[in-house]
């Protein structure tokens, strides 16, 4: 099927000075999904609005209030609760809403890297951009309209900038330790290859010939440095990495 034409230019690969880097790796991981036509994200977007209208329905809220994401699965709570109507609804909006981040993550990464050049760390300018997606895919009404690529542009573009006015909010991670990072990266895909598990700390210490410590410590600052946890649900028990992770393993393609 042929992917229409997007506001902009379309998102790129990694340069060569950014191939091997974390946000290289990020942009790899964001490559996998593909790009949705239009029509396809407005579909997704009414499945989107219906299983809002479903819930909001189900729980007696108001109707003269728009309803995002966040505040209809916060009144939600727990799903179980309810009926399995309203059960199917809760299931097929994350699936959805899922979907529409995953095939414009590569959107925020190259809107992120249009403002690379003002001081501000990749990692911060990416991550701000992810927020800006998120809001896009939680705002976006397809009865006005709107293309959602031009509606996301503008949202992501307006996160992105609010990071420039407030500067650089980490001290960035020297280029020596973030070579030890993707040194982990690599021996923890070979390791999970060979393993057929994910490695632990202690195994990847042994191979690595560091500390367990040393391996907490660059985990932690690789979550640092492109952080996945943006919560995508107001409880945080859904984020930006469970979306990344998860693949197609929710398909939206069902009522």
């Amino acid at each position: 099927m042929r992917t229409t034409e997007r506001l902009g230019p379309s998102p790129t690969t990694p340069n060569d000075g950014e191939r091997d880097s974390l946000v290289g790796l990020y942009f790899r991981d964001a490559s996998r999904y593909e790009l949705l036509t239009d029509e396809a994200e407005r579909r997704l977007s009414r499945k989107l609005t219906l299983c809002y209208r479903i819930i909001s329905t189900e729980l007696a809220l108001p109707e003269e209030t728009p309803q995002t994401f966040r505040e209809v699965i916060g009144s939600l709570g727990d799903a179980c609760a309810f009926s399995s109507r309203c059960r199917r609804a809760f299931h097929l909006a994350t699936a959805c809403r899922r979907k529409l981040i995953q095939s414009n993550l590569r959107l925020a990464v190259h809107i992120a890297r249009r403002y690379g050049q003002h001081g501000i760390p990749m990692s911060d300018l990416i991550q701000d951009a992810n927020v800006g997606l998120i809001k896009a895919v939680e705002r976006f009404d397809p009865t006005k309209g709107f293309r959602f690529s031009t509606y996301a542009y503008w949202w992501i573009s307006e996160e992105v900038k609010r990071c420039l006015q407030r500067g650089t909010r980490l001290v960035h991670t020297p280029e020596n330790v973030v070579d030890e990072i993707r040194q982990l990266h690599k021996v923890s895909l070979r390791m999970h290859q060979s393993l057929g598990r994910t490695p632990s700390q202690s195994e990847l210490a042994r191979e690595m010939e560091a500390s367990p410590s040393r391996i907490g410590e660059l985990r932690a600052l690789a979550t640092r440095e492109i952080s996945t946890d943006v919560p995508l649900v107001e409880d945080g028990s859904v984020t930006l990495g469970d979306s990344l992770d998860a693949g197609d393993q929710m398909a939206p393609d069902h009522p």
